[in-house]
């Protein structure tokens, strides 16, 4: 294969249910992710054109033994992660046993999900993930049903007077919708917080899709864009009476840290952080 194929290799990857990019390590590799695990990486730079990909031991032997110093051991990974990732130099490579080893790669990944996960991804496929911007106006809906439920969770009349002034739209530049066909069943979004940090904003579901897994893969999604924005870590404010968003929030790695501003005074407000 040839660096002006990389676009082939990337559309192929992406094309596989469920999977969507990151770059973790930087702009220059992407990164190809299931339900949170990556399959392959690809480094499509004109003097290191190649892909590491998920394998197991005994077919990561087969294919450095059919392809000597073609095929190597995964070269960014530690020794003990080495016979479960082999790393392909694409400029002299077989396009055909390429798409062979890409398939083994993401099943590979998705045997060794957990089993909730792994009997989700089949119903996940009916979902799509959009990104857009703060006016968008399907996404303004959005935000006004959600608006309501944070009305029914925290009363109006708190959160008209003391929340609704930092829930505005107008600094909101990067969101993903989730559709379900043609109809829009969530939202979820980012803005600057400072030069390294992004804020989670306007995260909703709607009540009849929720505990199936979409808020979960949504914040996935909404993380990767984040990461390839150059942001490292995320914050977020929730609330003390919405017990079902922190559990979320705690389970996909969120950690409290103490409240920033403008909720420093707000004890009904609980902010959080990660690393992504």
């Amino acid at each position: 294969m040839e660096l002006q194929d990389w676009k082939k290799i990337h559309d192929y990857c992406m094309n596989k249910p469920c999977v969507y990019e990151t770059r973790p390590f930087g702009v220059e590799t992407i990164c190809y992710r299931v339900a949170g695990k990556i399959f392959a990486q690809l480094t499509p730079k004109e003097n290191w054109f190649k892909i590491t990909v998920k394998t197991n031991p005994n077919a990561a032997d087969f294919y450095r033994r059919m392809y000597p110093s073609v095929v190597v051991r995964g070269y960014h990974c530690p020794p003990v992660q080495q016979p479960y990732w082999n790393t392909i130099e694409l400029n002299q490579f077989e396009e055909e046993v390429l798409w062979q080893m890409l398939d083994e790669a993401y099943s590979e990944v998705i045997k060794k999900l957990p089993k909730r996960d792994r009997e989700r991804l089949p119903l996940m496929q009916q979902y799509h993930f959009v990104k857009t911007n703060g006016t968008n106006k399907v996404f303004c809906k959005l935000c006004e049903r959600l608006n309501q439920q944070l009305d029914e969770s925290i009363g109006k009349k708190v959160q008209s007077e003391q929340y609704a002034q930092y829930n505005g739209l107008e600094t909101i530049h990067d969101v993903v919708l989730v559709y379900e066909g043609e109809k829009a069943i969530g939202c979820g979004a980012y803005k600057a917080f400072d030069e390294e940090t992004a804020e989670l904003k306007r995260v909703f579901i709607d009540k009849d899709y929720r505990g199936k897994g979409i808020a979960k893969e949504l914040l996935r999604r909404i993380e990767a864009d984040a990461r390839i924005s150059g942001y490292r870590f995320m914050v977020l404010e929730t609330g003390v009476a919405l017990k079902d968003a922190r559990e979320l929030y705690t389970k996909v790695g969120y950690k409290v840290i103490p409240n920033f501003e403008p909720y420093v005074n707000m004890p009904q407000s609980i902010c959080m952080r990660k690393k992504i």
